[in-house]
């Protein structure tokens, strides 16, 4: 029998993100997925904020942002009758190049955006490889690709890991302190748990409401005959046929993506009319893959922890992909978890702190899956006449008011940092304050020191006040404090505490505290003066207690 200290079955976004957090702490796992290559197919393909500034926190956010469209491609989402027709609305985000410069904004603003690192559009496939480039940088990380688990069962103080190669079929027998299943919809681990979804999972709408198909495929005389600027997704909105159309590398490749009928199946579409269709003319193409799925799911699992099995990413919620939301709270449900797991594993933090991960991301789960069914509501639903393709006046002034509305909703779809940046949990752990929290506003971030809120960036030097955060917990000083009394303490129940002073009067007047307890997700645990009680402070925000002094 192998062993590790966690088992993590499902080796995407999720999967991989949870091996590089505990990687970095040195925490023995081993990821299991069936899969033998990297995603060859279009999956997500917007990155959040909140996950480059996650992808900064591990050192690799620059290769993530030069993977995807050119550097100097406009990021631009395009709403058009058919997409080489009338161009209804654009929502302007900038290039890789600006957003990494901050030189350009587009649509955004700097002010509605405080974050050194802008959202980014570029396809899960290219994403993956990297991930796992970095999961295998980490001697204590295991990949085990190739292998699908079959079985998992918690003994009570382990876990038994059954798996099989893909291949040649032989089968191995794994243990493990916990099994984390970041393992899709149809998770073993959820399975074996015997946890199920709640909330909605079939709603119907013209788009984004039923049985959908993508149709991945190259073409070097598309953007010659779409005839406008460049974008990184262009909608085709008509009575006839609604589609929606990325950009994959911003050179010749593609997905295009429609909702089938009442009916209808993959086998009945002809992918040469359903592309002339949406494009309004021909074009010569090379069709790669049809790829069938399904939208119209908010669900969110009951539990997400079960003795020493959890669940997270898909496994943990299901989404439809309004707002790239699927992937991006993926990734911070394993950040959440991976420090957690860490602390326990490694004796400075009780195994209670394991139920704050569902106490926290839950919640948020619940949250995003409601903003991204409101936002397929907004499209999938929004009136088409006829007239929006008609010649004249009545032509005109109907394509007019589809402008008027998409403009709205593109704005309320993707200009959202409230949604990206203003998670902010509540439980055991995070001190309690008597002030009201930030407000909680897709479409509006308010930057603020406020217990379980991400903790703000401001500009430091050449870079941010987020990367001078150390790998675990960091106390932020700003006023009079004896920090020397909280290393002290700190080192005597052995959490790794990273002090950081920031004489700054913008950073005290934003944090609104002398002292800031920030946890290693960069959420912000505690905050006060110099008169804290730092054994206290600590025990709480690692689950070893629950008090905290006035």
């Amino acid at each position: 029998m192998r062993s590790a200290t966690v088992a993590i079955v499902g080796g995407g976004p999720a999967g991989l993100m949870l091996a590089i957090e505990l990687g970095v702490r040195g925490i023995d796992c081993t990821v299991f997925d069936e899969n033998t290559t990297p995603p060859h197919l279009p999956k997500a393909n917007a990155t959040s904020a909140r996950t480059m500034e996650h992808y900064r926190r591990r050192g690799f956010a620059d290769q993530v942002r030069a993977l995807g469209l050119p550097w100097d491609y406009p990021q631009d989402i395009v709403y058009t009758t058919r997409l080489a027709s009338h161009e209804l609305t654009r929502f302007r985000i900038p290039s890789a190049g600006q957003a990494t410069s901050h030189a350009v904004f587009g649509d955004y603003s700097e002010e509605a955006w405080p974050t050194p690192e802008l959202p980014h559009r570029v396809q899960q496939m290219y994403i993956e490889p990297i991930l796992k480039a970095q999961g295998e940088r980490y001697p204590s990380v295991h990949m085990q690709f190739g292998r699908r688990v079959t079985g998992v069962t918690d003994l009570g103080t382990s876990v038994r890991v059954e798996a099989q190669d893909v291949q040649t079929g032989e089968k191995t027998v794994h243990e493990a302190r916990y099994a984390i299943g970041c393992d899709g919809p149809r998770s073993i681990v959820r399975q074996t748990m015997d946890v199920h979804y709640s909330g909605e999972g079939g709603a119907k709408r013209d788009f984004m409401g039923g049985d959908m198909l993508s149709l991945f495929f190259r073409s070097n005389e598309l953007y010659g005959v779409l005839g406008k600027d460049q974008a990184w997704q262009y909608w085709a909105v008509n009575p006839q046929q609604r589609a929606l159309l990325c950009s994959v590398d911003g050179i010749d490749t593609f997905v295009l993506m429609i909702q089938l009928r009442d009916g209808q199946t993959p086998d009945d579409i002809d992918p040469k009319t359903v592309l002339e269709d949406s494009v309004g003319a021909s074009f010569a193409y090379d069709l790669i893959a049809k790829v069938p799925w399904r939208a119209g799911f908010a669900l969110v699992a009951d539990t997400f922890r079960k003795g020493n099995l959890m669940i997270a990413g898909d496994a943990a919620h299901l989404f439809t992909p309004t707002g790239g939301m699927g992937y991006n709270t993926s990734v911070d449900d394993v950040v959440n978890l991976g420090w957690k797991l860490a602390a326990v594993l490694d004796g400075w933090a009780p195994e209670s702190l394991l139920d704050t991960y569902e106490a926290e991301r839950r919640p948020i789960a619940q949250r995003n899956t409601a903003f991204a069914g409101s936002m397929a509501d907004s499209i999938g639903s929004v009136p088409v006449t006829p007239l929006v393709e008609a010649d004249g006046i009545e032509g005109d002034a109907a394509r007019e008011r589809l402008g008027r509305a998409l403009a709205a909703h593109v704005a309320n779809e993707f200009n959202i940092p409230g949604v990206q940046l203003g998670v902010r949990y509540t439980s055991a752990i995070v001190a309690a304050e008597d002030t009201p929290p930030p407000p909680d506003e897709p479409g509006r971030y308010v930057p603020s020191g406020y217990p379980g809120a991400r903790a703000p960036h401001l500009p430091a030097g050449t870079g941010s006040l987020l990367d001078l955060f150390g790998r675990d917990f960091t106390l932020l000083v700003l006023g009079p404090v004896d920090a020397e009394r909280w290393e002290r303490v700190a080192a005597g129940l052995h959490v790794p505490l990273t002090v950081v002073h920031f004489v700054d009067p913008a950073a005290r007047e934003l944090y609104a505290a002398d002292a800031v307890l920030v946890r290693p997700d960069h959420h912000i645990a505690w905050r006060g003066d110099g008169s804290a009680d730092p054994a206290a402070v600590l025990a709480r925000a690692t689950g070893a207690g629950t008090t905290i002094p006035a």
